[in-house]
């Protein structure tokens, strides 16, 4: 008895259960947005101290800070997604 592709039927069936434990996923992502949040208020301070400083600056100055605090923002972005 050969089965035909047409006579296949495929089912198929969701249990939601709503103690599901989703284990320490959670709490990684919340470190995370801890994280996240350091790096972003490190990433502030680069900022101002390097718009504080005296003499030539060069782009590196205008660029580091915000660079660190747009990695800041996306780290505290992924890690606060599920809270």
């Amino acid at each position: 008895m050969a089965l035909e592709l047409h006579t296949v039927t495929l089912a198929g069936v969701a249990h939601n259960n709503p103690h599901y434990d989703p284990g320490w996923s959670g709490f990684f992502l919340a470190l995370l947005g801890i994280a996240g949040c350091l790096v972003v208020f490190t990433g502030l301070a680069v900022t101002i101290a390097l718009l504080r400083v005296d003499g030539r600056k060069s782009w590196g100055n205008y660029v580091i800070g915000p660079a660190i605090l747009a990695i800041g923002l996306a780290l505290t972005t992924v890690g606060f997604q599920l809270l």
